[in-house]
């Protein structure tokens, strides 16, 4: 059972993070004890700033979408009023 958790631990981290990273962390854990325990706190922040940098980019990702969509609908609205405000000159100021 717990080879299956490491497994899908390890599927989670492909996704999250570079294959470069991915390998270089592997590389790491084939290392002799001495380099690993110089190395392994170093990488593990690297993957964990990788991490935060990702999460970053996707609240940037979705707030910048957000964005797009309100600019489409404020244009949306931009172009109603100016087309209601033309039809209003054209009837006369006795329309009002």
């Amino acid at each position: 059972m717990s080879s299956d958790v490491a497994n899908a631990s390890q599927s989670i981290a492909r996704e999250s993070y570079s294959d470069e990273l991915v390998a270089l962390r592997d590389r790491i854990r084939q290392q002799p004890a001495d380099v690993r325990a110089d190395l392994e706190p170093l990488i593990e922040e690297v993957l964990e700033h990788a991490q935060f940098r990702g999460r970053v980019l996707e609240i940037a990702r979705e707030a910048l979408e957000r964005f797009r969509l309100d600019l489409a609908a404020l244009r949306f609205d931009l172009e109603v009023t100016r087309s209601e405000r033309d039809s209003l000159r054209f009837l006369g100021p006795d329309a009002s």
